[in-house]
């Protein structure tokens, strides 16, 4: 595979829809204020909009959407702060008004009324796809944060209708894998392409980390884990609300190993489990340990594990390996040791800002951004290794995308209604569907 072949431009854009926001595909503005609406108000979603301030100074939030009326205040409480510390004024920033802030499980509905240019969407994972349909539909161009689908049907969904949806409209997609956006890992690749480390022949991707994550908000004592609103205040505990931790968090990590090789695998198999004294269900009911193993044509392996259990250490190395030489990717500065020898510098700019430099320049300049299918792709991969990890089997990859009927977004959901917890997946309890 050529380093043409492997990077390529997104495709360009057919005919754009009849009702198109200011920023369009054939009619950016390099000096309009940029107006976003921000779905999902927590710590992620406020520190995207932090990002964006320092990506591009002329922008403005005009909406606000969010379960709780309390997020949407903490996020403006801090995006002012933090634009009067970066020279700005604050209420040239911050311009949602009551009129424009929404709260219930219907927010985006009414947050994609506004004149929003932008719709950032940072709620739990499970509403990824659906929002991003919502916001294509209501021509507006997209910050998705990671991962934009968490099962096979979402899979599905984001190949087959919502990618070419965008690319029709013109509408740019921007999605949160942001380590894409790093000089140093993008030079490291260009590197790897160029046959630096000659052919690739294993990858050993790790995300070992010493916290069970569950969540950073306090559960009142009146909610029980069978309540929804329950599970969606420690979503990242629950698999049907953040896909685990093998799709929510360690899908940075796949998505680099995945970028290297240039290519998706074909067969995986899995294993996993849970640490015993993290308690069950009042902390979900997700993995704390999941491994997968996979192969590729051309037979090229790739061993990705990811952990977050109690007191065990931290460790998080990735490396390329091939018949010339190791690339480690790990976060921070790349090397490469071997025939070519190379180090790279430390990056000077964090990718969480210039992915939005990315979007935000795609749009001031009439260009056209859509990196959904390269997110698809290693949302696909990361789905594949959970499955065959929950399940303990060995499965062709194809089958998830072409076969698999699992479904984790709720039909009809209610806030108040109960969701029974699921056990604990393990081989004798967990089926393929």
């Amino acid at each position: 595979m050529t380093r043409n072949d492997f990077i390529k431009t997104a495709a360009l854009a057919g005919a754009a829809g009849l009702a198109m926001p200011k920023f369009s595909f054939g009619a950016a503005k390099g000096s309009d204020r940029i107006k976003i609406a921000i779905v999902g108000c927590g710590g992620r979603g406020t520190d995207a909009l932090r990002n964006m301030i320092s990506a591009d100074k002329n922008i403005e939030i005009v909406a606000a959407a969010d379960l709780y009326s309390e997020r949407i205040a903490a996020c403006a409480e801090s995006v002012k702060k933090f634009a009067k510390g970066a020279g700005l004024n604050p209420d040239e920033i911050w311009k949602v008004s009551p009129d424009t802030s929404f709260t219930g499980l219907d927010a985006i509905d009414k947050a994609l009324q506004t004149d929003a240019d932008v719709v950032a969407l940072v709620t739990p994972p499970v509403f990824r796809t659906s929002h991003i349909e919502k916001a294509l539909n209501a021509n507006k161009h997209v910050f998705a944060e990671k991962p934009i689908c968490i099962d096979c049907v979402q899979l599905r969904k984001i190949y087959d209708e919502l990618i070419p949806l965008a690319d029709k409209k013109g509408l740019n997609v921007l999605c949160g894998t942001q380590m894409r956006y790093q000089t140093a890992i993008r030079e490291a690749v260009d590197r790897v392409r160029d046959g630096q480390i000659g052919d690739i022949t294993s990858v050993v991707c790790l995300r070992y980390e010493p916290t069970y994550l569950t969540g950073w908000y306090e559960v009142p004592d009146s909610l029980e884990p069978e309540d929804v609103r329950y599970q969606l205040l420690r979503w990242l505990a629950f698999t049907w609300t953040s896909g685990d931790q093998f799709v929510e968090q360690y899908i940075h990590n796949l998505d680099l190993a995945l970028w290297a090789i240039g290519k998706l695998p074909v067969e995986v198999v899995g294993s996993g489990g849970r640490q015993t004294d993290i308690p069950y269900p009042k902390f979900g009911d997700r993995q704390s340990n999941t491994h997968a193993h996979f192969e590729f044509d051309g037979g090229i392996s790739l061993t990705a594990a990811c952990r977050q259990e109690n007191g065990t250490s931290p460790f998080s190395p990735l490396k390329v390996y091939g018949t010339k030489g190791v690339l480690d990717m790990t976060f921070g500065r790349q090397t490469i040791t071997g025939e070519k020898p190379w180090k790279s510098e430390m990056p000077k700019k964090q990718a969480l800002v210039c992915e939005h430099e990315a979007l935000f320049g795609a749009l001031r300049s009439g260009g056209h951004l859509n990196t959904m299918k390269q997110c698809a792709d290693s949302c696909f991969v990361a789905i594949a290794g959970r499955e065959a990890s929950y399940a303990g089997k060995r499965v062709k990859t194809a089958w998830f995308r072409e076969k698999s009927r699992l479904s984790l977004l709720p039909e009809n959901l209610s806030l108040d209604a109960k969701k029974p917890v699921a056990p604990i997946p393990n081989p004798t309890n967990y089926k393929l569907v």
